[in-house]
């Protein structure tokens, strides 16, 4: 289980941290957890807006291949530096508006173990992530909403 005490742990719940709920059993927490994934973003995907659409169209998210020659080899590598964190803090981001109004509080986590707890989310993560949302309360404080 993670330990949320440590003072840099604390300080860094805003950035690592898992869900819990009061009285959720695991069902509930695998199944709130199942939902919210949907509305992650997918790296490198464009999703187009809602605008027309022929007949003969095919609609959903297209993934695009980087293209280098279409900036300098400083750009792309400055972007690839920031293109991690940025992804993290997406994906963290809409985590969060989905479960946060559903009651669940973040707890804060250790970087490798909530490394371990995400798996870059994937599909097999949502089982252990729920395993943590149904458990009995932690030990640690939330992380504060309003940061």
């Amino acid at each position: 289980m993670p330990d949320g005490r440590d003072p840099k742990v604390v300080a860094d719940g805003w950035k690592f941290f898992y869900f819990w709920r009061a009285n959720t059993s695991f069902a509930q927490a695998y199944a709130d957890l199942t939902e919210c994934y949907r509305f992650l973003p997918v790296s490198n995907a464009e999703v187009g807006l809602p605008a027309f659409v022929p007949w003969t169209s095919v609609t959903g998210v297209r993934i695009h291949e980087p293209n280098y020659l279409a900036g300098s080899l400083v750009s792309d590598i400055i972007g690839a530096m920031v293109a991690g964190p940025l992804d993290r803090r997406m994906k963290q981001s809409r985590m969060r508006r989905c479960m946060e109004p559903r009651g669940y509080q973040r707890f804060p986590a250790p970087e490798k173990v909530w490394v371990t707890i995400i798996d870059n989310y994937s599909h097999g993560s949502i089982a252990v992530q729920a395993k943590l949302a149904s458990r009995e309360k932690p030990d640690a404080e939330p992380v504060p909403v309003t940061r």
